[in-house]
């Protein structure tokens, strides 16, 4: 029964993708699925994937990200050696050590001057495995967190509804839960720390092949991992690429809408 029902419910969410991929451009709504890895193997899969999706439902829904975490540690007040997984490994911690999908909706303007604007609401879902090694410690140690971020941004697009290349700057916050913890410091998800981490984004979107392209950041402003001795905290880049060469005539660009009674130029 049960898999009778998710497979009824992702039928209907593709039907409902396929739909906005024909309409999203006649009206203001902004709703993205994004996905990030942080090995560059599993984010390469995941851009075949998006590359399909956002074919099958003639949209610009699905977008992809390779995201590598910086992290800092501190034991005593000695520092604390902590490190990300192999970015090109092919282990499971090193192919799963940053998991991070998000769904974005809200508004964007259409106008045909050189600046529009947006916002959106964001809910997301990180999993991040490191490991790290108290001063004296015999060996390092394998650690996994789980977070739900909540939050939203707002952006700038620069380049109106006609123009062919249009460039966005956008800044928002996330107010990041603990779901879930698992390594030298037990299982209890109490070890994390919840708090606020600010993001920031740059990204260009062009016609044909050429959907999306930018770099994103995010600050914490708490620690992230802290017991009665140690401290873990840290940030992490993005680098976004969407490539879909089959829509170069099909779509709009990422931030372009047409109303329904202006003639579409394609791009």
């Amino acid at each position: 029964m049960i898999k009778r029902l998710t497979i009824l419910f992702a039928a209907g969410l593709f039907s409902c993708m396929a739909i906005y991929g024909q309409r999203a451009r006649y009206n203001n709504l902004f709703f993205h699925i994004d996905f990030a890895a942080g090995n560059i193997y599993t984010a390469a899969l995941s851009s075949f994937a998006t590359w399909g999706l956002n074919e099958a439902t003639s949209s610009n829904i699905f977008e992809n990200a390779l995201e590598i975490p910086f992290y800092s540690g501190e034991s005593v007040g000695m520092d604390m050696d902590v490190k990300n997984y192999d970015a090109l490994g092919f282990t499971a911690r090193d192919l799963f050590n940053t998991i991070h999908p998000s769904l974005k909706l809200g508004y964007v303007s259409s106008s045909l001057s050189d600046t529009n604007y947006g916002f959106y609401a964001t809910a997301e879902y990180c999993s991040n495995q490191f490991k790290s090694q108290a001063p004296g410690a015999p060996s390092f140690s394998s650690n996994r967190m789980q977070r739900a971020l909540f939050g939203g941004s707002a952006f700038m697009v620069f380049g109106g509804i006609g123009r062919k290349y249009h460039f966005m700057v956008e800044a928002g916050a996330r107010y990041s839960m603990a779901l879930g913890y698992k390594g030298g410091y037990g299982t209890d998800k109490n070890v994390l720390n919840d708090g606020v981490s600010s993001h920031f984004a740059l990204k260009l979107t062009g016609p044909a092949a050429l959907q999306d392209f930018g770099v994103y950041a995010d600050f914490n402003h708490f620690d992230l991992l802290k017991t009665a001795t140690d401290k873990v905290n840290g940030w992490n880049i993005g680098i976004m690429w969407t490539v879909t060469p089959g829509q170069g005539n099909n779509r709009a660009g990422a931030y372009r809408y047409k109303p329904k009674e202006t003639f579409y130029v394609p791009l």
